[in-house]
């Protein structure tokens, strides 16, 4: 007689996390591949030369093109998580718009940093208003997630009251 559950365990080392893992391994390596690769361009000889006609280095401009590319795969990624996590665990369901909140905040994050090399030379004159741009870019997602998380608590707590 053998054990189903173990041979299965066995066979799949991740346990129930098995669904979320390939993205997890993609949002992982993408992110590891690129810093690895910013810091190789970083160490390239006369990569802090300006350019020419502008105020900013060969150097913002890589990190810049190299941040981008990890914005966007922080997002792809971290949405593709966030939406596997909705299809295959029920019990977090109410809590995968916090998950895609996090990930879309956190490309919001590097894509200012990394764009604060190229802009703010321009901004100069007034500093706060770069701040701004990605505080008003932040409040999108925020809204959506709170908006999202009240409705399902909502729904949940009249869908309680009505089994009462």
């Amino acid at each position: 007689m053998t054990d189903s559950t173990s041979s299965s365990s066995r066979d799949n080392p991740w346990g129930s996390f098995s669904p979320v893992m390939p993205a997890f391994i993609r949002l992982l390596a993408g992110v590891i591949v690129l810093v690895v690769l910013e810091a190789v361009v970083l160490g390239f000889p006369g990569i802090g030369q300006s350019i020419s006609g502008t105020q900013f280095s060969i150097a913002t401009l890589a990190v810049f093109i190299i941040g981008l590319v990890v914005t966007f795969i922080v997002l792809k990624f971290g949405t593709q998580i966030s939406m596997t996590v909705h299809d295959n665990f029920k019990a977090y369901r109410a809590w995968t718009p916090v998950l895609a909140y996090f990930f879309q905040i956190l490309a919001i994050v590097i894509l200012y940093s990394v764009s604060s090399g190229i802009a703010s030379p321009y901004f100069a004159s007034s500093p706060w208003a770069y701040p701004l741009i990605f505080l008003l870019l932040a409040l999108i997602p925020t809204l959506k997630v709170v908006t999202n998380v009240v409705h399902v608590l909502e729904g949940q707590q009249s869908h309680k009251a009505s089994q009462n």
